[in-house]
């Protein structure tokens, strides 16, 4: 089995692919800001508004529901409520189900270290 050189093992092919692309998009930034203004709006027309960064902007506590997550984390409502089948704890309020943004990090750094182990052990199951 050869090495994989890669330093976050615990990133899907999906983190894989959106990490290059910030890294090509940071230094576009840096030589060519207009250019690279000029693409970051053209990706946000095509829906792929992920490959500008944005700051966090709600508080650990915060509730959301399910497509201010999907906002937040850049995949659609319908992937932020197979997490919740998944095992991402929800919050029952008079307006519905919510989410608390800690948990909703705290879910995916528990996903990074469980892709992260397996990378390590591909011999492992999810039942292990």
């Amino acid at each position: 089995m050869s090495h994989d050189p890669w330093p976050w093992p615990g990133d899907s092919p999906l983190d894989r692919a959106r990490r290059v692309a910030r890294t090509y998009r940071e230094a576009l930034l840096r030589d060519a800001p207009e250019t690279c203004a000029e693409l970051d709006d053209r990706c946000r027309d095509l829906g792929q508004s992920w490959v500008v960064p944005k700051p966090l902007t709600f508080g650990q506590d915060d509730l959301l529901d399910a497509d201010e997550v999907a906002e937040m984390c850049d995949v659609r409502p319908g992937t932020v409520r197979q997490w919740r089948r998944r095992g991402l704890p929800t919050v029952d309020t008079v307006d519905g189900v919510r989410y608390r943004v800690a948990d909703v990090l705290a879910y995916h750094a528990d996903r990074r270290i469980r892709r992260a182990n397996m990378a390590v052990n591909p011999d492992m199951t999810r039942d292990s």
